[in-house]
């Protein structure tokens, strides 16, 4: 690998004086985690069969920074036998890898971008019989990349039956350049569990062909807790309308005097049952003091919301709207109170509020430690997360105890909990 003679160009190349170079290694200058490549491709000219090799790699420059040369390396060889006397030229082609770099750090950002957001993109010049599909659309739809992107057919066929003339009117000339369409659609249930997509496609003029583009966003869980949220607003707000008040009539020790059938209700209980009873017996302990301190003694309309323990064992928030009750002599004798089941509000409020401390969590997450988080949630293990983002299993398991250190999370369990919780706030 010794250096015999050496032209200025390939000095200045590598950032030093021809006269450093002669009679010493090439290989020295290589970068060190190519050296022993480096070595072993030069040697390869030793074979017989081999008079010419070409590669590139990467070299110290004279200022430390790291230029990279395409050699090609041609064995001496005097009549039928090759001499240890190889010759070589070198272009420098750094600008050109620097380009490549930039490219593919550009794709990675733009992968990891549409995996972070669960979008994919596709790309179809009319005419054609097949589209060009990102990797991200792929994995939405469960399609193996090797295989490539379905016809339009074949698409068509991974689409709910129900929302499939959707799909062929979206998709309908004649389009208009700059026309916008948008659309949601469901996945095929005879593939699996349905999933939920957003889809938007437009038409752009490219070098003079007609050229349909489209993002596909997994809208599956903001469209299942919307719905979630919907069916429960359905249900409190056909609550609210049909449920009538309950109606109770308390002395100033508590003891309930008088109650009605919907009071009675509320608590799961008969009105012979809980007639008699103390009504501080029947709450929590800190609704029980409220009731002690503020509805018992106070002659004046007040609004309390206690929580009362049901008769199946759980408890349930009951809005207590208060009035004295005074006798003919002025006095202050009792409580007329009206109820309202409140139970529905008050989980919706907690659930509301741990979604938003779940949200601010997720803020602390980087970028990488977000999309090892969703794999978690998918229920895929380190190797195969691994696999699907291109980095280490070591990476991943970094990755995951950050993540569950940053979250507060003693298990898996409780990542999906909170990864689930915050998606309320994005439903909502």
């Amino acid at each position: 690998m010794v250096v015999q003679d050496v032209n200025r160009t390939l000095a200045k190349m590598i950032g030093r004086e021809e006269s450093d170079l002669i009679e010493q290694p090439l290989s020295q200058w290589v970068d060190a985690e190519q050296r022993s490549r480096f070595i072993g491709f030069v040697e390869s000219l030793r074979e017989s069969s081999t008079r010419c090799v070409v590669d590139e790699f990467p070299m110290t420059h004279g200022n430390n920074a790291t230029i990279w040369l395409r050699y090609t390396f041609v064995a001496n060889q005097v009549s039928d036998r090759q001499t240890d006397i190889v010759n070589a030229t070198a272009i420098d082609v750094t600008h050109a890898k620097d380009t490549e770099e930039e490219l593919r750090l550009a794709n990675d950002r733009f992968d990891s971008a549409q995996a972070n957001s669960r979008v994919g993109s596709w790309e179809w010049v009319e005419g054609e019989r097949v589209a060009w599909w990102s990797k991200q659309l792929y994995d939405l739809h469960g399609m193996d990349p090797s295989l490539g992107p379905p016809t339009f057919e074949g698409f068509i066929e991974l689409v709910n039956p129900d929302d499939r003339e959707k799909i062929i009117e979206v998709n309908r000339p004649p389009f208009i350049e700059g026309d916008v369409r948008r659309f949601e659609f469901s996945s095929n249930p005879a593939f699996g569990p349905i999933r939920h997509y957003a889809a938007t496609v437009w038409l752009t003029n490219v070098n003079g062909k007609m050229v349909r583009r489209g993002t596909t966003q997994d809208i599956t869980q903001p469209v299942a807790l919307r719905s979630a949220l919907q069916k429960s607003e359905e249900q409190y707000r056909e609550m609210v309308l049909t449920n009538a008040e309950g109606n109770a009539v308390l002395n100033l020790d508590g003891r309930l005097l008088q109650v009605d059938r919907k009071f009675a209700s509320m608590l799961g209980q008969e009105v012979d049952s809980i007639a008699g009873l103390n009504l501080c017996q029947l709450a929590e302990a800190e609704s029980a003091k409220l009731i002690e301190d503020r509805m018992l003694h106070r002659n004046k309309s007040e609004a309390h919301e206690v929580r009362l323990a049901h008769k199946d064992g759980h408890l349930v928030w009951l809005l207590l709207t208060c009035e004295p009750l005074i006798n003919d002599s002025d006095q202050f004798i009792g409580i007329q109170a009206h109820a309202v089941d409140i139970t529905h509000r008050k989980h919706v409020e907690t659930l509301t509020k741990l979604a938003s401390e779940a949200k601010e969590k997720l803020k602390r997450l980087t970028i990488r430690e977000r999309q090892v988080l969703e794999q978690i949630v998918e229920g895929r293990m380190n190797k195969v997360i691994a696999n699907r983002l291109e980095i280490s299993e070591k990476t991943v398991e970094r990755h995951r105890s950050n993540l569950m250190k940053k979250l507060d999370a003693q298990s898996v369990a409780e990542l999906v909990k909170l990864s689930m919780t915050a998606e309320i706030m994005t439903a909502s």
